[in-house]
């Protein structure tokens, strides 16, 4: 075979490749544009199973014996250690220690209904973790904004600093959960900051 012949053969195999290639393209993007043509007929289904996940991610703040709005960070190996990292982050975040509640208060720019950090287990007193505290292992926290009579439900700057503190004291080694016991997600503290949680 001479070379002419064997440049013949190679153009026509190329061309034949590149044909069926444009095909199977053509092919491809057009099957794709009917089933995009068909597509919304099926999308409010879709959305509607999205709108159920989002709702689910929706966390209670308030349960129906609290007149308070909050969540609980849960620790999973209470310890000493444990105890003087809370002490830090409690004071980082300026939470002061209220011997009267047995309690740390937040006060930040809204003094009169402040953030309240207490123990989750059993509910209500925190040792202020001045003295030699380590009998006292900590299992958990609740951090709420107590019912006032002036407002119903708190502020969403309130709201973002309680997630903001759950999250640092999270960050110790343990969860948040809601009024409800159930993990808050990604989706569920947005929802917090947003004013969109059950209250």
């Amino acid at each position: 075979m001479d070379t002419y012949t064997l440049t013949l053969v190679v153009a026509i195999g190329t061309m034949w490749v590149s044909l069926t290639c444009g095909f199977v393209a053509m092919y491809l993007i057009l099957s794709d544009e009917f089933r995009g043509a068909s597509q919304p007929a099926d999308r409010p289904r879709k959305l509607s199973m999205g709108a159920k996940a989002k709702a689910e991610d929706i966390p209670s703040l308030a349960n129906e014996s609290d007149a308070s709005w909050g969540v609980q960070v849960l620790f999973e190996t209470p310890s000493p250690g444990l105890n003087e990292r809370l002490s830090v982050a409690l004071a980082s975040a300026g939470a002061v220690y209220e011997p009267s509640t047995k309690a740390f208060t937040v006060t930040g720019e809204s003094s009169r209904n402040p953030i309240v950090i207490e123990n989750a287990f059993p509910p209500g007193q925190l040792p202020s973790f001045t003295d030699d505290n380590s009998q006292y292992l900590i299992k958990g926290v609740t951090i709420k904004v107590n019912e006032s009579g002036r407002s119903l439900s708190p502020s969403k700057l309130q709201l973002a600093r309680l997630v903001s503190l759950a999250k640092s004291l999270a960050r110790l080694g343990g969860k948040v959960v809601d009024a409800n016991q159930q993990p808050i997600t990604k989706a569920g503290f947005k929802a917090v900051i947003s004013g969109k949680a059950k209250v």
